[in-house]
Parts: C-alpha cells; structure tokens; sequence
C-alpha cells in the first residue's frame, strides 16, 4: 500500500511540474523556414528556471534578416532589457502554458505572391490567391515578376537580388502588388536602347556644332 501511495505521489508531482513548465518556441528562419509562423510542436523548448525572469517568458526578434525566436533566460541582461519594437525585437509573457511568442512578427511585414512555373502556368496568369509572407525581413523590401525565356518567377526582392539589376523583372512596391502579368517584351526594350542611343548622338553633334 505505501509502495503505491509513494508512486501516486511521484505521478503527481511530475504533473504538477509539467503545468508550470515555461515552453516557447525556439527557431530561426536562417534555418528553419517553418519558424517564420511556427504552428509545429517540434520547435517548442522548454525554457530553464531563472530567478531574474518572471514576468516575461519568451522573445521574438530580428536577427539580419532573419526571425529568431527563444526563451528570454538565453537572453543577455543587456538584450533583454534592449529588447523592444523599436529594434526589431518583442518580449512576452505565456498565458495558460501555451507558448507566446508564435506570431508573425514583425506584424507589418510585405506579402508577396510567390511561385514558380511555366509562363502558361498558373504562376504565368495573373495571382487570385493572397500573397504570403517574405520569408527575410528588410524594411525597404518590395515584390518581383521576373520572366526568362518561358519561366515565370515570383516572390521577395529580398530573396531575389539579381532583379535589382535585370530587365527581365518588374519591381514593385506593397502587399501583393506582384500579381499581375508580366512579360518582358526583349525586342522592344532593344528598340528602346537603339532610340535612346541614336538620341545621346544626335545631342552629342548639336553641342559640338554649337561650340
């Protein structure tokens, strides 16, 4: 009878510990893109005990370009207590032990619609669907359409550097402004060069002529 009074008692104490257990989830989208909106169990840890932390339990913040989510005792004092919107970075604290630091953050980041096919693909066509979150966060992000022979590219300027300086992408700016068609016309923008050529030669004879 003592034996399973004693292994009662062991049960319930390991419950009891589990219910004030602090969880948050611990990820970065550098590499883990599920991180960028975790809804997985598996990137949930459980945070060590601390003294020095009792009212907030977990943290979100931005790293480079990438989300790094965590418990708060792995914070420094110093980032800690540097920690607020203003630099990218959110604490908060758990309410009936469901982890609390599982949104998107920032909240106002740029959606973009983002695919890949052939130009009489889906992809191709103008986007019905809702534009989905840029996986790197950079203020001044914007979205792309870039179309290369028969393939039709789009997504996050952020993930897609080379459309800085490529004509075969349209560059635009705000939530989902990339879903409508695209395609790059590469005769006429030569007929545009040779025209703006053919002018800068033109200019240049006048100015000689004038000297």
């Amino acid at each position: 009878m003592f034996k399973y009074f004693a292994v009662v008692a062991l049960v319930l104490a390991c419950n009891a510990g589990n219910a004030s257990a602090i969880w948050c989830f611990t990820c970065s989208t550098f590499n883990n893109t599920n991180c960028l909106v975790p809804i997985v169990n598996i990137l949930l840890s459980e945070c060590p005990p601390s003294p020095d932390v009792s009212e907030v339990t977990c943290y979100t913040r931005i790293v480079g370009q990438d989300v790094e989510r965590g418990c708060v005792t792995a914070l420094a004092p110093l980032e800690r207590d540097n920690c607020a919107l203003v630099n990218n970075c959110q604490l908060c604290a758990n309410e009936n032990n469901t982890a609390c630091n599982g949104d998107l953050f920032p909240r106002g980041r740029l959606h973009c619609h983002q695919c890949e096919g052939l130009t009489n693909s889906t992809c191709g066509e103008e986007i019905q669907t809702e534009a989905t979150s840029c996986l790197r966060f950079v203020a001044d992000d914007q979205c792309v359409v870039r179309v290369r022979e028969n393939t039709v590219v789009r997504g996050c300027l952020s993930e897609h550097e080379a459309c800085r300086d490529s004509r075969d992408c349209h560059v635009c700016s705000g939530n989902g402004c990339n879903f409508r068609h695209f395609e790059f016309n590469a005769a006429g923008s030569m007929v545009a060069q040779i025209q703006l050529l053919v002018g800068a030669i033109l200019l240049s004879a006048f100015v000689a002529n004038s000297l």
